[in-house]
């Protein structure tokens, strides 16, 4: 293991620098196999427009709609892959990820360290850009990799609690760079941790309570949905809705209208999506919570009607 330790302080203005990484090839694959999933929803919601509603028809509707997490989180990581840089200036190296940038003040990096390895056992979940991950901390030091390569071919930042895997193009230069802008000393101090650097609505990828509520209004869609799709092949052509005062029916529609309830649900959750995005885009985040845990009240709502009309 080797390291780079660093001179003091000097006085001269020196501009910001950009360093790519290594290339990566899995960006590549990323957008290879999103586009495979896109074509493959394509194809199938082609299919079930042309099927009966049955129980088929939902199976072919689940595997679209349990597809779009996947196709985000392909999306969300080959985006990131692409974005990845390493920024140096006077005050902090800066590691763009995305709509993020880890931020590590020049003053709290003790050392750079090369050719030290720790054993990372690849995942699909972290895929592409399988070397940009947290690493589980050791002996409450904190590690975390933002790099292109396995962690025994990047440099490591050393701070007193943390270690930052990258792996700059030309390392020879990124360490010169770090030298140069540390000899000129800090113009103001800044902290360790995270910056926004615009599209705030797509971090929403790394909140775990937005995730779930989004995910739980989309199995409200297909709850609805799964309801009527398979009870439908065995419903009357025609059904009473309502009944008067009387109890006698006043409402009779063909069985197609009970669509409307899993519509709503849908409409619901699309509206409220969208709009509890925009407050994330506006970091209202409380907002969207309401706005998202509603979509579950309304669809709890329409399958205790549905369930009503088809029994």
């Amino acid at each position: 293991m080797t390291a780079q330790t660093f001179s003091a302080p000097a006085q001269e203005p020196r501009s910001s620098m950009v360093f790519r990484p290594v290339p990566d090839r899995s960006r590549w694959e990323g957008l290879v196999v999103a586009g495979l999933v896109l074509i493959i929803d394509l194809v199938l919601l082609l299919w079930l427009a042309r099927r009966p509603v049955d129980g088929g028809s939902f199976i072919l509707l689940s595997v679209v709609l349990l597809s779009l997490p996947l196709l985000l989180h392909l999306l969300y990581r080959t985006w990131g892959a692409f974005t990845l840089e390493y920024w140096i200036d006077r005050n902090a190296v800066r590691i763009r990820w995305a709509a993020h940038c880890l931020v590590v003040p020049l003053p709290a990096i003790r050392q750079v360290v090369s050719e030290g390895e720790r054993p990372v056992q690849r995942s699909l979940r972290f895929w592409p850009g399988s070397f940009v991950r947290p690493l589980p901390s050791q002996d409450g030091v904190r590690w975390a990799l933002f790099a292109s390569r396995p962690p025994g071919d990047s440099l490591w930042l050393e701070t007193d609690d943390a270690l930052f895997a990258i792996s700059p193009a030309q390392p020879d230069a990124f360490l010169a760079a770090l030298q140069e802008h540390n000899r000129l000393g800090p113009s103001h101090q800044l902290a360790l941790g995270r910056e926004r650097i615009g599209l705030h609505l797509l971090t929403l990828l790394e909140d775990a309570l937005g995730r779930r509520l989004l995910l739980a209004g989309m199995f409200g869609v297909l709850a609805l949905f799964g309801v009527l799709f398979f009870a439908y092949p065995t419903l009357p052509d025609l059904l009473i809705f309502h009944y008067d005062r009387t109890g006698l029916p006043d409402s009779i529609r063909p069985k197609n209208a009970l669509f409307l309830l899993p519509s709503i649900g849908l409409a619901a959750f699309v509206a409220n999506s969208l709009a509890g995005l925009w407050l994330v885009y506006r970091q209202q985040i409380t907002g969207a919570y309401l706005l998202w845990g509603s979509t579950l009240v309304i669809q709890i709502l329409s399958l205790l009607a549905l369930f009503s009309l088809i029994r």
